[in-house]
């Protein structure tokens, strides 16, 4: 059920659906002859999308979450392993209909787990996930993965898959269940950075201990290359409304251990860029 609703918050937190949103309540007010707030939905239906293409603005939140864990510099210490969280691969249904694995835009969840794993190529690498997709066709993320890997003459010897999971709380859990973590091991989390404040609390609530946060896949710099773009600017607000949301429901409902994770969460084993 949580799942299901989780999918069906996504319609509102939509940028492209929050017009049609304002034209609604505006025709409602028309018809309650409340001209004032008429006026206003109708300005802010037509004012907003304008106003997610200011790029400062629009990627504010998500420079906050994207900021929040800084790259690691690992030291010396040994790690138990490298856990992938999902979300990077494409359609399964066109992965199975033309016989290739598809990634999106968060691929480097993947290349960087196979280069974490090639420099620890002694414990797992584990790729966690079945599918976000409401009603799933085609291969699941593990097949994308697995075919992916083949394809790539990558060895799979130190490689596991968890398949069930369908959102963080679950890849957090599951994974749990299936390497049994040891207290004082150390693993580390590859997921894309402005998801990884939730993944971190998720984690954490999950009862997950030396969690050494990697957070690749940055859709903001450090300073912004153009001012405004409505394509980058819905992006931006769609992600940020996406983890806001996640971060605020998982914290009601006790699946993160707080409201917006930082870097204070890091386990003290890891050195981190100054």
């Amino acid at each position: 059920m949580f799942f299901v609703l989780s999918k069906a918050l996504s319609l509102v937190l939509e940028p492209l659906v929050h017009p049609f949103f304002l034209l609604i309540v505006a025709w409602l007010a028309r018809w309650r002859r409340r001209r004032r707030l008429q006026s206003t939905c109708i300005a802010l239906a037509v004012g907003l999308p304008l106003l997610y293409g200011f790029l400062p603005f629009s990627q504010a939140g998500l420079k906050l979450l994207e900021n929040r864990f800084p790259i690691p510099t690992m030291d010396e210490r040994p790690v138990d392993g490298v856990i992938v969280l999902g979300g990077h691969t494409g359609s399964g249904l066109v992965s199975q209909q033309r016989g290739q694995p598809q990634q999106n835009q968060s691929a480097e969840r993947l290349t960087m787990g196979l280069r974490l794993h090639r420099q620890h190529p002694d414990v797992p690498l584990v790729f966690s996930g079945f599918s976000g997709k409401l009603f799933h066709r085609g291969w699941s993320e593990a097949d994308i993965i697995q075919q992916l890997l083949s394809d790539l003459n990558v060895s799979t010897a130190r490689v596991l898959f968890e398949r069930t999971s369908r959102n963080t709380y679950e890849n957090a859990l599951n994974s749990r269940q299936m390497l049994l973590p040891q207290p004082g091991s150390r693993w580390i989390l590859v997921t894309s950075a402005a998801h990884m404040p939730r993944s971190i609390g998720t984690f954490k609530a999950a009862g997950w201990t030396g969690v050494i946060p990697y957070p690749v896949d940055y859709t903001t710099g450090t300073d912004f290359d153009q001012l405004y773009s409505l394509r980058l600017g819905f992006n931006s607000m769609r992600q940020t409304l996406h983890e806001i949301a996640g971060l605020v429901v998982y914290r009601l409902t006790g699946r993160s251990s707080e409201l917006l994770p930082g870097a204070t969460l890091q386990v003290s084993a890891s050195r981190q860029h100054r």
